[in-house]
């Protein structure tokens, strides 16, 4: 009987976790987190490098936010990244032609 209501409730977490998602604003594509990506350059070659100009600069692109909370020993890291895309027609209304 445990195992059931323990599967129960993972499976209820689970599906309150994915509504949540569902409802999140500012969801992406996967064309738009691509296009978010390659915008960013060569990560790991930033990365790697250890320059903290360049790393700088990179956090700042994804709007890296790291909170460090002493009292509950936790580290918070959240991101908003933009998306720097072209339309290839060069215009992003397909209808203002």
């Amino acid at each position: 009987m445990a195992l059931v209501e323990v599967t129960s409730q993972a499976q209820a977490e689970r599906a309150a976790a994915q509504a949540e998602l569902e409802q999140a604003p500012g969801t992406a594509s996967a064309a738009e987190l691509y296009a978010m990506i390659d915008s960013l350059g060569d990560v790991q070659d930033i990365v790697n490098s250890g320059d903290t100009d360049r790393l700088a600069a990179l956090y700042a692109e994804i709007g890296l936010e790291v909170l460090y909370q002493e009292a509950e020993e936790a580290v918070y890291v959240t991101a908003s990244p933009r998306v720097n895309s072209v339309c290839p027609r060069g215009d992003l209304n397909p209808h203002a032609r």
